[in-house]
């Protein structure tokens, strides 16, 4: 009947609507949070968003490394239609075999690489080629922009930017940008976006390593030792260049060098930080420490005169020889003729107990201080397991060995008055907006010597490079050099002892000789066409003091004096700043109080330059803020002062002063 099916679909439509009403409170009520929660997970995630690793810098602000976005390919392959014809166009340009790559196009996964980090050039090619299921992705990629210079220093970082070599990995924890975790928006094709739009960078970017190097000096320090061993067809070579008075690191050179931005197409060996991982024998570079120490210990006088033995001398089994026999020899002139047998002398008076103990006080045997992973010691056993002979063959730079940091370390001992100064290669750590994390402090560690002995060794460097004496090639026109030349031997294991046939050449020296403001230490390996360290590595240091001396606003001297001490003229300020105490420390207090004084000249409307030699006939010390012409000094013009006090000039561009540039005199 009628009535009955009509009486059925009201119970049919009224269970309907119960079970929906039923649904409805379950899901919106019962099971409310849960499908919250499904829907928040579908519509929400969590980025994780890398930061732009800090850069390396010098001491001037070039950048020596820095990061940049680049672009990197990927392949959807469910939209690739044709993989092989695809791989064919791409693998010219990529530089990739076309088979693995139709391969990697025909994978099921939806996103694949192609190639990371591509050339700019790469990237607008595939982008002209419009092929569908191809897409970019914008990543941080290192780069060095001097190439090779000081690429041993500063490294390589690899293709996830992780610091793999050099200061790029010791400074691993301080270059690498934060991971920040953000919770971030997905759209219904599954993309994320901030909710916020972006992240400020500068949350998130590493800190930024300032280095005592200073480019210029190093790129000139670069050219010159490969130059030098390529003309002596020597195997390599290594030269450091230092400032005596704050231990901060100017050039740190060496040859094989690499590109840190191809560092694959470098041989292992050669990303070594050589001046501190490779040792080698001082040679007779050591025997004006020698000398320094046996003065400083009153054993000699600077005027003593030795037995030269017709240049033999028999110690136990071994004869003692010198290159040029002399019957009697002065002590200074033991340095300016390399006397082995003087050497050997000087040695014996001072005993081998003293002679380790200063050894090791000029910081042999020990890690410099640089904290860079790979710094060797060297081999320096102790005075116990010597015999006499071992005490006279160190005497001439055998038997023991060093870092050439540790080499320079010890002549900026002999160049400051007799102070051991800590090298140092990082100056500041920086934060992404420029504020200071951390400043690297001078680190002065102990006196080793008196200043009147480092005075009488200096007077013996300054013979070497005169006439009659070993390192004449070292000369620099307009200055007096103090340094020495070291000729050392290398142990062969096919000999079973030494190889007169593969040597170290090397010279170690500081220029202004009455005024140091250069160390630079200067080793050639395995050189052909010469051996002598006056012949190969003498020309070096000539040609870098030549060049860095006036770029660092180092007037040339006239005559040397060595029995008056004052701290270097610091005319330029990106040149380290040399403490007060200095001038204590390095100055006799009798000589300190009858220092002679200066009139400041009146700089004012001169430009840096013009303002530089002015100040430096007088002997005064420059610190400048700004740029462009001076403005403001003090003290003023006309003041008497003592020498070396430092004169303040404020300099501002013509522009601000509303000063056409024709008129800047």
């Amino acid at each position: 009947p009628i009535g009955g099916r009509v009486t059925f679909v009201w119970i049919a439509f009224l269970t309907c609507c119960i079970g929906l009403v039923f649904r409805a409170w379950f899901l919106q009520v019962k099971n409310n949070e849960a499908f919250i929660e499904r829907a928040r997970g579908q519509q929400r995630t969590e980025l994780k968003v890398k930061g732009k690793r800090g850069a390396i810098v010098d001491r001037n602000g070039h950048q020596l490394a820095v990061s940049a976005l680049v672009p990197s390919l990927y392949a959807v392959t469910k939209k690739m239609k044709d993989p092989k014809g695809v791989a064919s166009q791409l693998a010219p340009i990529l530089g990739q075999d076309e088979a693995k790559l139709t391969k990697r196009l025909s994978k099921r996964s939806s996103f694949v690489w192609l190639k990371r980090k591509l050339r700019p050039s790469e990237s607008e090619k595939i982008k002209a080629l419009d092929i569908p299921g191809l897409g970019f992705r914008s990543e941080s990629k290192r780069f060095y922009p001097n190439q090779s210079v000081a690429g041993a220093v500063i490294g390589f970082a690899g293709m996830d930017g992780t610091g793999l070599e050099g200061i790029e990995r010791d400074f691993e924890t301080v270059l690498r940008g934060h991971e920040l975790k953000v919770k971030g928006l997905r759209d219904a094709l599954g993309q994320a976006a901030l909710p916020s739009g972006s992240i400020r960078h500068t949350d998130r970017m590493g800190s930024t390593v300032e280095l005592t190097l200073d480019t210029r000096i190093q790129q000139l320090a670069e050219r010159t030792l490969i130059d030098q061993v390529k003309k002596m067809d020597a195997n390599g070579g290594v030269v450091v260049v230092m400032d005596p008075y704050s231990g901060d690191l100017l050039a740190v050179a060496q040859t094989p060098a690499f590109d840190p931005n191809q560092f694959r197409s470098s041989e292992p060996g050669d990303w070594r930080n050589r001046s501190v991982t490779d040792v080698l024998e001082p040679g007779s570079t050591i025997k004006p420490l020698l000398i320094a120490s046996a003065l400083d210990a009153q054993v000699v006088r600077a005027d003593a005169i030795f037995d030269g033995h017709k240049g033999r001398l028999r110690v136990g089994r071994k004869v003692i020889t010198d290159v040029h026999p002399e019957k009697k020899i002065s002590l200074l002139d033991i340095i300016k003729v390399s006397s082995n047998v003087g050497a050997v002398q000087v040695a014996q008076r001072l005993g081998k107990d003293k002679w380790y103990q200063y050894l090791r006080a000029f910081g042999f045997g020990q890690k410099s201080g640089l904290a860079l992973r790979g710094e060797q010691v060297g081999i320096l056993r102790n005075a116990r397991k010597w015999g006499q002979i071992h005490l006279a063959t160190s005497s001439y730079g055998y038997g023991f060995s060093a870092t050439p940091i540790q080499l320079v370390r010890a002549y900026s001992v002999l160049a400051n008055g007799g102070m051991l100064v800590e090298p140092r290669l990082i100056r500041r750590i920086l934060s992404s907006t420029g504020d200071v994390i951390e400043e690297r402090p001078i680190r002065i560690t102990e006196r080793v010597i008196s200043q009147r002995a480092a005075l009488s060794a200096r007077e013996g460097l300054i013979r070497v490079t005169q006439k009659g004496g070993t390192g004449t090639k070292a000369q620099v026109d307009g200055y007096v050099v103090a340094g020495k030349t070291g000729t050392a031997y290398k142990v062969d294991p096919a000999v079973r002892g030494y190889n007169h046939d593969k040597v170290w050449a090397s010279f170690a020296g500081f220029v202004p000789a009455n005024n140091p403001a250069l160390v630079i230490y200067v080793a050639v390996d395995e050189p052909k066409k010469a051996q002598y360290g006056g012949v190969v590595a003498a020309p070096i240091f000539a040609k870098i003091a030549k060049e860095a001396l006036p770029y660092l606003g180092i007037g040339h001297t006239q005559g040397h004096h060595p029995k008056v001490t004052q701290t270097r003229q610091r005319l330029r300020p990106s040149f380290s700043q040399v403490p007060k105490a200095w001038r204590w420390w390095v100055e006799d207090p009798k000589l300190a109080a009858n220092r002679q004084k200066s009139v400041v000249p009146d700089v004012l409307g001169l430009t840096l330059n013009q303002a530089i030699n002015r100040l430096r006939e007088r002997s005064l010390d420059l610190n400048v803020d700004g740029a462009g012409v001076v403005v403001h000094q003090s003290p003023e013009g006309g003041r008497l002062v003592p020498l070396n006090t430092p004169i303040k000039i404020e300099l501002k561009r013509p522009s601000q002063l509303g000063v056409d540039h024709a008129t800047t005199p």
